[in-house]
């Protein structure tokens, strides 16, 4: 019996965690990307495999217990490029959110967790707070929340998957712009017209952008999300959740080793057309809200590198979003004839979106 001939288009870790599904189903999979696998979005992360407990407060219940599941998988299968991190939450007169409330979510993200915990959450005073953290900003400081979360390793982890997508027998042609695709199987790659049982287009950002250039309609639409971190010379023992009183949203603070530390996320519309790079404006912010929490003056010469990357938050094509920080991070999938196209998607659900796409075939 003939293996049905799979292409996927993207290699970021949705496009090649598919691959490796579709592969592993015993299926003949061709893996395409324009670029250098995992360069763009995948590489551009808060580098976190989570649940993300910043969506308990939109009541995206089912969304994050799946994806602390998941949390688990990844913990198994990359033992080496992950590490349990433990998340401390500074509560400030000015804070949006006060203690109880935080503690709440925490303790709901814990129990949601179920067997797959990570460790207990807990409260802290003031002082635990200080004792911790001794440059932290003290002025009408209340005290504290901590919970556990997964961090990773995204260089490590993104040769484990590409290794996993070859050893499964995914081909992967890497510098190789799919300029055309059709719902019948056809595709046109480096001057080549291929053809294939199915295309899978996990293009992240670019979804919408390659079925237009394709003519191929879609009931769904990307609003493309830019989102800018720091990587900065400073020393900190555990992680730290920043909330910032003037628009409601988190930046994370998380070691990455001794002396380094990587602080964001921002959160921007983006247009495709404009270059991916974090802003001057991105690193003022950036660096305020570090320096409104720690006491230690950090300036623009701690900047080591900065990351941009574009989020693909995935809505009807009618839809429209008021707030990027409450969007939805699930994903959908939608399949014309013998294409199936993949919007929106991270890093933690990408095995199972994997799984899950592999198994439409």
């Amino acid at each position: 019996m003939v293996s049905k001939r799979i292409a996927v288009v993207g290699a970021g870790v949705n496009g090649t965690s598919i691959a490796t599904a579709c592969a592993k189903r015993g299926f003949d999979v061709t893996l395409f990307d324009a670029g250098t696998p995992f360069a763009e979005t995948s590489s551009k992360s808060s580098r976190m495999l989570h649940g993300g407990i910043r969506y308990l407060e939109q009541g995206h219940i089912k969304l994050v217990r799946e994806a602390l599941i998941e949390r688990d998988e990844w913990q198994r299968v990359a033992p080496n490029a992950t590490r349990v991190e433990r998340f401390f939450f500074p509560i400030y007169g000015d804070s949006p959110r006060g203690r109880p409330t935080l503690f709440t979510g925490a303790l709901l993200y814990q129990w949601l967790a179920g067997r797959f915990s990570l460790g207990k959450s807990h409260l802290h005073s003031r002082q635990d707070l200080l004792t911790n953290f001794p440059d932290l900003n003290s002025e009408n400081l209340r005290g504290g929340v901590s919970y556990c979360d997964l961090v990773m390793d995204d260089q490590a982890l993104a040769e484990i998957l590409l290794s996993e997508a070859r050893s499964s027998g995914v081909n992967i042609y890497t510098n190789s712009p799919v300029s055309n695709l059709t719902t019948s199987g056809m595709l046109e790659a480096n001057g080549d017209e291929l053809s294939f049982d199915h295309i899978i287009n996990a293009t992240g950002p670019w979804a919408s952008n390659v079925l237009t250039q394709a003519n191929i309609e879609s009931s769904f639409d990307i609003e493309h999300v830019r989102g800018s971190h720091l990587l900065l010379e400073l020393s900190l023992s555990h992680a730290l959740v920043f909330q910032v009183p003037t628009d409601n949203r988190i930046v994370f603070c998380i070691p990455q080793s001794a002396n380094e530390v990587l602080l964001g996320t921002t959160e921007h519309s983006h247009r495709l057309t404009d270059p991916i790079e974090c802003s001057e404006a991105e690193v003022d912010y950036l660096l305020a809200v570090l320096n409104s929490h720690l006491n230690l003056g950090v300036g623009r010469e701690r900047v080591k590198t900065t990351l941009s990357g574009v989020r693909p938050i995935a809505k009807t094509r009618q839809a429209e979003l008021s707030n990027m920080s409450t969007a939805s991070r699930d994903s959908e999938i939608e399949i014309v004839d013998s294409l199936i196209n993949v919007f929106g998607g991270k890093w933690t659900s990408a095995r199972h979106l994997g799984h899950k796409v592999a198994a439409l075939i």
